[in-house]
């Protein structure tokens, strides 16, 4: 069976040439159902070191018309490493039509790289665009308030002149975090810095009352892995989070959150011990709640930094 690894181990080998390899790893990319051998043939292509007018439209392509969302992922990464120059025109067609959260993040990062006075007028317009925007989630009754009340004060106190790539996308990616996450979840409370835009604060804890009250499953978060929402890294200006009552088992994914100065975990599942390691990483961590989970049990008031107010089982302890 030919596979995406012979082809380049025959490359390697100089069975066959450049050229041929290239034909053979289109040929799966185009006609092979299997997610995996289509994305191994796309990292061979990468490999093989051709960079030229077919490639770069092959991978276009599949940036703007592919049915699978990790080639499409993978084809944006691929026309920014190797076609910086020429990306913008694809990217902004991919923009309009994209509708997957992760694409839409690639796509808008690629924006941003790109660094220049239209690209930077692409995330303008984008960024104006979520002020027109009614609901965060419309089935939700989830109204978009709070970024269009700061974004107006963001567009009244900046020019387009000092405004910068970067900023703009940050706005984008942390409405889009939002957006998402309030689709996947039932509870997402947040709020936002004035006037740059950006989450300061994330809740995303469960009401014990619904347990009580019997409220069906589907009201409530039940996080139970961090990767669940690793789609908060994003938030890299996040400042406070609350993950109450939920599943949470290991918070090793939450130290991507280096900007965080309240952690609170109140009745989780917290158990293991490695999770001091992660706890005690956080630099600028000034607040932590770990109530009603058992690795307290394993604590002491030494274990945490002298700046840190920490809270356990109930009896709130002032570290100062």
């Amino acid at each position: 069976m030919l596979t995406p690894e012979r082809i380049y181990e025959d490359f390697e080998k100089k069975i066959i040439n450049k050229h041929t390899a290239f034909d053979l790893l289109i040929s799966l990319i185009e006609n092979s159902d299997n997610e995996d051998i289509r994305l191994s043939s796309l990292k061979f292509l990468e490999k093989i070191g051709i960079i030229d007018e077919p490639y770069f439209n092959l991978i276009e392509n599949m940036l703007i018309s592919d049915s699978n969302v990790k080639i499409r992922i993978t084809s944006a990464e691929l026309l920014q490493k190797k076609f910086f120059d020429n990306t913008l025109a694809p990217l902004k067609w991919a923009l309009r039509h994209e509708t997957d959260y992760k694409c839409l993040i690639m796509i808008i990062q690629s924006l941003e790289k790109i660094n220049n006075n239209e690209s930077k007028l692409v995330l303008f317009h984008e960024t104006k665009k979520i002020m027109k925007i009614k609901y965060l989630n419309k089935n939700k009754g989830i109204e978009n308030k709070k970024f269009k009340r700061t974004l107006k004060i963001f567009f009244k106190n900046k020019k387009f002149d000092e405004l910068t790539n970067q900023e703009l996308a940050e706005i984008i990616i942390n409405f889009l975090t939002i957006h998402y996450l309030t689709k996947k979840y039932p509870n997402v409370y947040f709020e936002l810095y004035l006037p740059c835009g950006l989450v300061k604060e994330l809740d995303l804890s469960d009401d014990i009352e619904y347990e009580v009250k019997g409220i069906p499953f589907g009201w409530k978060n039940n996080i139970s892995l961090i990767n669940e929402i690793s789609c908060i890294k994003y938030l890299k200006q996040l400042k406070k989070i609350d993950l109450s009552n939920n599943q949470i088992e290991n918070i090793k994914e939450l130290t991507q959150l280096q900007n965080l100065t309240h952690l609170v975990l109140k009745n989780n599942k917290i158990e293991e011990k490695i999770n001091l390691k992660y706890l005690k990483s956080f630099a600028n961590l000034q607040y932590l709640d770990l109530r009603d989970n058992n690795i307290t049990k394993k604590l002491v008031s030494s274990d945490f930094d002298l700046k840190t107010q920490v809270i356990l089982n109930n009896s709130y302890t002032r570290l100062r």
